[in-house]
């Protein structure tokens, strides 16, 4: 048992000293029935460089302290030991070095014998300039932050737009001077209050963008009407998180005026209602129109059969003379001219209303055009202009429909016959590129001027389009040139200058139709054997 004392003893006493070595203080103890007093830690290491303890006789306090000081000290010191004040704690001057003095703030504890007397007084020393230096350095601090608080504040409040803080509760805890000049308020009246205390609105929110911000736990942004203040407003909260627990702590919410933009905003809403109205009124109209033209051209074409018959039976069985026959071949090349328009004025009609579709077939294209090329030959030849066709392609099976590309064709041959001189050349040529096919129909006409090279594929375009120009048409074989490529999902562009001649480059993507390829259009089962049909057609009708 007294051994368990003694190691009790002996680990206590080995805390103690960690503490006393650890401790910024210094320690003393008075023992009275000894008449002894020791100290150590910062007071002795100003002595000697030594904190270890220092044994002597109280007596040798008058040398310690502060001859002006040790009267008050011994008359605490005796009135504490009598139970006169039941605290011992004052303030002396100590020699922390031969007339070297220090202010030091000394407290302690005593106890007593059963007979009430004084045994024992221990207690610990403050050198009062490290806490003097300790306080000084705390008022900087504070005064630090007092300045940069009172900069954030003017920061705060100078900001334009209004800016305001809210607890968790919607609850106002502070806002800046815009956002009381917003709601007319002075702070008193507004701190601790809610918004719908501010009676802004005639009609407050079912659920507050403050408590959106807190469930959602990121930014929410509204756009209201305040009837009070007349204006529209975007309201804009930042959920504020606790860095320890990630909860919403607090919510920050900026208000921005938005009333001009929203003025902006209903006029081009208006705008808008009116800009679709005269939208709808248009494509009425439009479809009223397109719907005319394709009675009117319908309408048209049946007599207009019955007279070009006519003159066709006429010119075949009951025209002898030659005069007569020359002026019967006129009226039947107006005729042909007629149908040609009435034809390309339904064509237009369709692709407007989305009805002229395509009979995709794997064929052989570079078969195909050589074939149209060669079926207008003698035509173009007895205009004393040469006629080329050259391809670097042998054979290409790909997806496209025989019928467009035709009319596609003998477009762009007639027009390049129409505007090129008596011994020039045209040229039709054919090459691969990557995936596409090249199809070209170039001339040495006489060009199109550049200014006028965007007009060309437009519906009703015309380089001239004067009452005196020089050479007839509709403007309407190029438009339609332009949209029958287009639905074979290629392009179309022109390469001109003026009186040099002008080039067309049709650009064809490569396709193939998962159906087996039928065998290459060949002369037996072309559409293009009769060549003095075409002929016909392209003299009578495309000229």
């Amino acid at each position: 048992m007294i051994d368990t004392d003694a190691k009790k003893l002996e680990k206590g006493q080995i805390w103690l000293d960690i503490a006393k070595e650890g401790a910024n203080d210094g320690f003393w103890g008075l023992d009275i029935p000894q008449n002894t007093i020791y100290y150590n830690g910062k007071i002795r290491e100003y002595f000697d460089g030594d904190k270890s303890t220092l044994y002597m006789p109280i007596e040798f306090l008058k040398e310690i302290i502060h001859p002006m000081d040790i009267d008050y000290v011994n008359e605490t010191l005796k009135r504490y030991l009598k139970r006169e004040i039941s605290i011992f704690k004052t303030e002396c001057r100590v020699a922390i070095q031969p007339s070297n003095y220090e202010w030091v703030l000394i407290q302690g504890k005593g106890i007593w014998d059963e007979n009430d007397e004084p045994l024992y007084l221990a207690g610990s020393y403050t050198l009062l300039k490290d806490f003097t230096n300790a306080v000084n350095h705390h008022y900087d601090i504070k005064r630090q932050l007092k300045e940069t608080s009172a900069l954030l504040d003017t920061i705060f409040d100078s900001i334009p737009d209004p800016i305001y803080i809210k607890d968790t509760e919607d609850r106002i805890i502070q806002c800046n001077m815009a956002a009381l000049d917003l709601w007319g308020y002075t702070s008193e009246e507004v701190i601790g209050k809610k918004c719908t205390d501010l009676k802004m609105c005639s009609k407050p929110c079912t659920e507050s963008i403050t408590q959106k911000a807190c469930q959602s736990k990121k930014t929410e942004k509204i756009q209201t009407y305040i009837e009070k203040l007349e204006k529209w407003v975007e309201i804009m909260a930042y959920p504020v998180f606790d860095k320890d627990t990630n909860e919403v702590q607090l919510v920050m919410e900026h208000i921005k005026d938005i009333t001009d933009l929203k003025k902006v905003e209903l006029i081009l809403q208006e705008n808008i209602k009116c800009q679709e109205k005269l939208l709808k009124e248009a494509q009425r109209d439009n479809k009223a129109k397109t719907e005319y033209f394709t009675n009117v051209s319908h309408e048209l074409k049946t007599p207009l059969n019955i007279i070009l018959s006519t003159l066709q039976l006429l010119e075949t069985f009951y025209l002898p003379s030659e005069k007569e026959k020359k002026y019967a071949s006129i009226m039947k090349q107006n005729c042909y001219r007629l149908l040609r328009l009435l034809n390309n004025t339904i064509d237009v009609t369709k692709i407007d209303s989305g009805f002229f579709k395509l009979h995709l077939e794997n064929a052989d294209i570079v078969y195909v055009v050589k074939q149209i090329t060669l079926s207008v030959e003698q035509y173009i030849k007895n205009k004393s202009i040469n006629l080329l066709f050259e391809s670097k392609v042998s054979k290409q099976i790909m997806a496209f429909d025989a019928e467009k590309i035709e009319r596609i064709m003998l477009n762009l041959l007639s027009n390049a016959a129409k505007f090129t001189l008596p011994g020039g050349v045209i040229k039709v040529g054919i090459e691969k590129q990557d995936e596409k096919i090249l199809i070209s129909v170039k001339d040495t006409g006489i060009g199109i001027p550049s200014q006028k090279q965007h007009v060309i594929f437009q519906r009703f375009g015309q380089v001239d389009s004067s009452a005196t120009r020089q050479y007839e048409g509709s403007g309407i074989g190029l438009f339609l040139v332009k949209s029958l490529v287009e639905m074979h999902n290629g392009t179309i562009h022109v390469q001109s200058e003026e009186h040099k001649g002008t080039e067309f480059i049709i650009e064809l993507p490569i396709k193939v139709l998962k159906e087996k390829a039928k065998e290459p259009l060949n002369n037996e089962r072309s559409s293009y054997k009769n060549v003095e049909m075409l002929n016909i057609e392209l003299s009578d009708i495309y000229e």
